[in-house]
């Protein structure tokens, strides 16, 4: 599955390459943004960065980001991807939401108890 930033900001994004990178402490911090930018869909991190500004202004946005992009950009910034497997396995592992915010739990939870149903005799 996909994984998910939300909200898609910095923060958001920061706090997947520190996950990442406490695992995988040889992908060097640039290489993360390429590969992250990649995986969201962008040819280069400086062409996701106006979008990241424009989301941050907006409130709460999502993005997915798909990790066999993440290892195709790696892999084009010369890391070997045979070392890279159990990398794939971890970012195939990570929630849909990972990153989510403080607002966005808060509108899930209040989305959840609008719209779950309710019991007969709740009053």
């Amino acid at each position: 599955m996909p994984f998910g930033v939300t909200p898609f900001t910095r923060a958001g994004l920061l706090s997947i390459k520190h996950a990442v990178r406490d695992r995988y402490p040889q992908i060097k911090s640039g290489h993360f943004d390429e590969a992250m930018a990649y995986a969201l869909g962008f040819d280069t991190y400086a062409a996701m960065l106006p979008v990241i500004e424009l989301a941050e202004k907006s409130s709460d946005m999502s993005a997915v980001a798909k990790p066999d992009w993440f290892l195709v950009r790696l892999n084009d910034l010369g890391y070997d991807l045979n070392e890279m497997k159990p990398l794939s396995a971890f970012l195939w592992s990570l929630p849909m939401e990972f990153a989510m915010s403080v607002m966005a739990t808060e509108r899930t939870e209040r989305a959840r108890s609008l719209l779950s149903p309710k019991a007969a005799n709740d009053g």
